[in-house]
């Protein structure tokens, strides 16, 4: 009786992400676990981790975003709940601007104080304006601070402005 290979480790760990991503348990939009806890949950070495999230990127599958950490490819469903905490605080900064509670003009509250209003980090109030400045919502006036954008934000262009 002819016995075949086992599979590498790498391989093993990149098949389970890749039916976790095909089942919906890591949605479209949805970040994949950091390297530290996929390392600890399966208990294999941090290449091991690397190999099997770089042949999901290179399936397309995942994407890579500096600094962040990687993301399931796709669109997020429309009413799923943010994947992060910063989108989380993005999330409720931008209802708070639609609400009309920081109205067009008006000057933000610096990052210590949204980070005491969101029980968060100032690093993460940070990553959430600079998330709300790419969309337009907000603008930031060098010396001056951030204020909410005059109007509607601009569509999405390729040119700066």
């Amino acid at each position: 009786m002819t016995q075949g290979k086992a599979q590498p480790a790498y391989a093993t760990l990149a098949g389970d992400l890749r039916r976790r991503i095909s089942s919906g348990e890591y949605p479209p939009g949805g970040m994949i676990p950091s390297e530290s806890a996929l390392m600890e949950m399966y208990g294999v070495a941090r290449g091991t981790v690397r190999q099997a999230l770089a042949e999901l990127e290179r399936e397309g599958l995942v994407v890579s975003q500096m600094g962040r950490g990687r993301r399931v490819q796709g669109q997020a469903a429309p009413d799923a709940r943010p994947a992060t905490r910063y989108e989380d605080v993005a999330a409720q900064l931008r209802a708070a601007v639609m609400s009309g509670e920081f109205p067009p003009d008006v000057r933000l509250p610096g990052e210590p104080v949204l980070a005491e209003r969101f029980g968060t980090a100032r690093i993460t109030v940070r990553k959430a304006l600079e998330l709300l400045q790419q969309e337009g919502l907000i603008v930031v006036i060098p010396s001056k601070g951030r204020f909410v954008a005059t109007g509607p934000p601009p569509p999405d262009t390729d040119r700066e402005g």
